[in-house]
């Protein structure tokens, strides 16, 4: 491993890249501790500095984690996969007897423990939120926020808001986990779940957000804003989900019919 004199790119930069490949292709192998700022300056003929802005960069993309007296190591965790086209399947819902929601089912198929701390309000739609729900602007709307965990660790928050007339006097408007999922209230409350449309975009996350999630920074997030639909096609529900960039990979199953 060395450094290219003839690359433009600042030397931590080159250095970064340099452990990320090596990193990416097993090199260094998840858990591995990485060499230390000495070795590394020694191995490189640089600086310090160089290589802690280097290892820093790594630090941002999720891909190395430090440990105060023990030094940098090589992520261990890998993303999360979320299904979407899963999330809120009517079948995973009925074959989880009532018991777990799908963000539960999801989460411990990929050995983790799933746990949910909710708050509920009812706010005035912004102007978004009216649209996907048909409501107007300003009117009053119940929201359910989530800060979702797994192993302990904050994965996604969770903003799920409904037209206040159905969801009134629910379970939905309970602080308390729903542990049959909220797509089975609204089943109960005779608005079945029968269709989503995504809209998925990335940005950096607000202040609010890297707080909750506890984000290094640097690290991007996906929103994914879904609108459910139910059997008379009426908008019962708009879900804003937060993703942070290094604990997922979002998947998709589609039908080719």
């Amino acid at each position: 491993m060395s450094l290219n004199p003839a690359d433009t790119r600042p030397l931590y930069q080159q250095l970064a890249s340099l452990l990320r490949d090596q990193i990416r292709t097993g090199e260094l192998q998840p858990g591995a501790r990485m060499p230390t700022e000495g070795e590394l300056s020694q191995r490189l003929s640089t600086s310090r500095n160089t290589v802690r802005l280097a290892i820093d960069v790594l630090k941002k993309e999720g891909l190395v984690v430090s440990h105060q007296g023990r030094g940098s190591f090589v992520r261990t965790e890998p993303p999360l996969r979320y299904y979407a086209s899963l999330t809120g399947s009517r079948s995973r819902r009925l074959e989880a007897q009532r018991r777990k929601d799908t963000f539960t089912q999801q989460v411990e198929a990929q050995g983790k423990q799933a746990r949910q701390v909710s708050t509920v309000e009812v706010i005035a739609a912004t102007a978004e939120i009216a649209r996907h729900l048909s409501v107007g602007e300003g009117v009053s709307v119940a929201v359910r926020r989530r800060i979702m965990f797994a192993d302990d660790q904050p994965l996604q928050l969770g903003d799920s808001y409904y037209p206040l007339h159905i969801v009134e006097n629910s379970k939905i408007m309970d602080d308390a986990d729903v542990v049959e999922g909220t797509d089975q209230v609204l089943e109960d409350l005779g608005h079945t779940p029968s269709w989503y449309e995504d809209e998925i975009t990335w940005r950096m996350p607000t202040a609010e957000e890297a707080t909750k999630l506890h984000l290094s920074t640097g690290i991007p997030v996906g929103r994914l804003v879904r609108t459910t639909l139910d059997q008379d096609n009426n908008p019962i529900e708009v879900y804003e989900v937060i993703l942070p960039g290094d604990r997922h990979v979002l998947l998709y199953e589609v039908d080719a019919k």
